[in-house]
């Protein structure tokens, strides 16, 4: 009797280490995609001259990273949570693929501006399907962990975005092949992970019936603060596009640096997201609570960030960039992870994902266009920059508003959250 014990127990060791295998592909793809999505910035001057874009149309064009998600995020999380995970993220990386060689053929802003929001909108709508994968493969106990090794390897494609992009422009001639070349490696991935992927078969939650299964949206009913928790970072996502759209470009200015310094410099903002974002989900669980995560960094950034758009000396830059990026990204791995204390069904969680991937966006795409029109009707920057530094403020209320959720008080969050 002892020896198929002993094999089962290998048996369900070797699935969840394939588990972390399929997890470390998606992971791999992870960073490739900011390189296209997160990397404009550091284009943007060599756009703007070649395609004579305005500071407003700049602004939209940072804009639709939040657009395109949170048109797709709740959709997707209701709809293609019903399909297979590995076959849903296959389309998306073979379309992701696609758009990113329309983009590097763009003639226009125009048709710039929609190969952009497709890609953004294909790119939200494997989030779900990540977030099936995740319930597939790992036990509770993991859960905060793999998000924030997920979000962490989204933190190091920004800092290899930004960090990596001034040379990659100038080894394959200009914005348009390096749009290219991660067209070409994205569709090459797709077609990997129909090799590589691979589903798991889960037995259903305990205590979800049918009716729970069939409507994953009735959740956002049963946990009304999950609407809140959605909202509390929306300010934090606005502050933290506009940086990543326009600082590039203030600091060619202000600490009069070549394109090659500002990005290697701004390398420091996802620096110190990455350190964040590998770090919050092991701190929550050691500290025991999820709320400091959010209420802290929000009583943070509006200082840091009026320091850093002030700055003048690269030195203090730096600085200010590493604990920015630290307070803009803390947060993210405990948003992601709340939803799974919950003990939800797998399609709940994916649609209280999307939910926060719905609400986040909206919000956070007032920020580029929001600067961008200061910057047009001023004449500075700066004072673009500056108009945005209160907004973070929005995780310190929805920090303060929200039940603790973390394993130790699960029970009582539960209860908290439908009795509201």
């Amino acid at each position: 009797m002892s020896v198929p014990s002993k094999q089962g127990q290998e048996a369900r060791t070797n699935s969840l280490n394939y588990g972390w295998f399929v997890m470390g592909f998606l992971w791999s793809l992870n960073l490739v995609v900011p390189l296209a999505a997160v990397s404009l910035g550091v284009m943007l001057p060599a756009m703007t001259e070649e395609l004579d874009i305005s500071p407003l149309q700049a602004g939209v064009l940072g804009a639709v990273m939040f657009l395109g998600t949170a048109t797709v995020s709740l959709p997707a999380s209701i709809w293609l949570s019903r399909f297979s995970p590995k076959k849903t993220t296959f389309l998306s990386m073979f379309l992701t693929g696609i758009t990113l060689l329309l983009q590097g053929w763009a003639p226009t802003y125009a048709v710039l501006l929609a190969a952009r929001f497709l890609m953004i909108i294909n790119v939200a709508s494997r989030m779900q399907a990540e977030v099936l994968l995740i319930h597939q493969w790992f036990t509770s106990k993991q859960i905060a962990v793999v998000i924030s090794i997920s979000i962490g390897i989204m933190s190091i494609g920004q800092m290899v975005a930004v960090g990596l992009t001034p040379q990659l422009m100038m080894l394959l001639s200009g914005w348009r092949n390096v749009y290219f070349t991660l067209g070409i490696i994205v569709l090459i991935g797709a077609f990997l992970w129909m090799v590589i992927g691979r589903e798991r078969v889960q037995l259903p939650t305990p205590g979800v019936g049918p009716s729970q299964r069939e409507s994953p949206i009735r959740v956002l009913r049963r946990h009304k603060f999950l609407w809140v928790l959605a909202a509390a970072p929306s300010g934090a996502a606005l502050a933290f596009g506009s940086v990543m759209t326009f600082w590039p470009t203030h600091a060619l200015d202000s600490l009069n640096l070549s394109l090659t310094s500002v990005g290697m410099l701004m390398t420091l903002f996802p620096a110190g997201g990455i350190a964040a974002s590998f770090l919050a989900g092991p701190l929550s669980n050691l500290l025991g609570r999820r709320k400091p995560f959010l209420w802290v960094p929000g009583i943070l950034l509006p200082p840091i960030y009026v320091a850093l758009f002030t700055a003048k000396l690269p030195v203090l830059a730096g600085i200010l960039l590493l604990v920015a990026g630290w307070n803009a990204m803390v947060w993210v791995p405990i948003i992601r992870t709340i939803p799974f204390d919950l003990r939800l069904a797998p399609r709940e969680t994916a649609v209280a994902t999307g939910l926060s991937m719905t609400i986040l966006p909206i919000v956070g795409a007032m920020g580029p266009p929001l600067v961008g029109a200061i910057q047009q009707m001023t004449g500075s920057l700066q004072m673009g920059l500056l108009s945005i530094v209160a907004f973070p403020f929005t995780l310190l209320v929805g920090g303060l508003l929200i039940p603790e959720t973390s394993p130790r008080r699960a029970v009582q969050a539960i209860k908290t959250s439908k009795e509201e």
